[in-house]
């Protein structure tokens, strides 16, 4: 069964086209580049830590262990009480109104290691500082509302979010987008080097008639160029 390119074929097209496919690489990065430092606002990420956990004073072992069981179950429902429209109205009072109740939620992840009571409260957002303050607000507030809407009375804030300026950002990854924009430019490259030979239709050497089994018959030599001064200087000698 015939293929379309044999090996040899592929690697003849690549060595043609490399030129291309390292000019289209390089565009590819180029373009990756100033997409990610001209065009992409970078993102930045802080996170809190709180500690939710009701106080007993049995003593007993395994009341102690079953309080822990309890306190994992509402975990989730924790979760939900941070990004309660009731926590992040307080936080947008305290921020003095930044971003709306509805822009604060899609700034929120809230996340919580396996059987552990410890959550962590990530935000993000293009000035650290800002992202910062809107975490460490809304541990304060999730600590003050709580209480008043279940029986919780130990809520501890473990760690507060830093918002120093020197923080790196989460997105976008500048080498990751390079790298994406190169291979993806050397792919371009390659498809257009195989459609190039694809739609080629005239025939420069002998191999390629050869290829569609086609009989050589004949073929035109080259004519030797003359520049104008052997000319002269041929003219000259056979006046001599």
């Amino acid at each position: 069964m015939d293929t379309l390119f044999s090996m040899k074929d592929v690697i003849a097209i690549l060595k043609k086209s490399i030129l291309w496919i390292a000019s289209f690489a390089v565009g590819g990065l180029a373009v990756a580049a100033l997409t990610v430092y001209l065009l992409i606002t970078p993102m930045f990420a802080t996170s809190t830590q709180i500690l939710v956990s009701q106080t007993s004073e049995d003593e007993n072992a395994v009341s102690q262990n079953a309080e822990v069981q309890a306190n994992l179950q509402l975990v989730n429902t924790y979760r939900v009480l941070i990004t309660s429209p009731r926590v992040l109205k307080e936080v947008e009072k305290q921020t003095g109104g930044i971003y709306s109740v509805p822009e604060l939620t899609e700034k929120f992840a809230v996340t919580t290691e396996q059987d552990s009571q410890v959550m962590n409260i990530t935000v993000t957002d293009s000035n650290p500082e800002v992202a910062a303050k809107i975490a460490n607000e809304t541990a304060t507030a999730f600590k003050k509302i709580t209480p008043k809407v279940m029986k919780v009375d130990n809520i501890n804030i473990l760690s507060e979010a830093d918002g120093s300026k020197g923080a790196d950002a989460v997105s976008p990854k500048p080498w990751l987008m390079m790298l994406i924009g190169f291979i993806g430019g050397g792919l371009l490259g390659v498809c257009i080097a195989f459609m190039r030979n694809l739609l080629h239709s005239t025939f420069k050497e002998e191999e390629d008639l050869e290829d569609l089994g086609v009989p050589l018959l004949g073929s035109i030599g080259k004519l030797p160029t003359y520049n104008s001064n052997d000319c002269k200087e041929k003219g000259e000698s056979h006046e001599k």
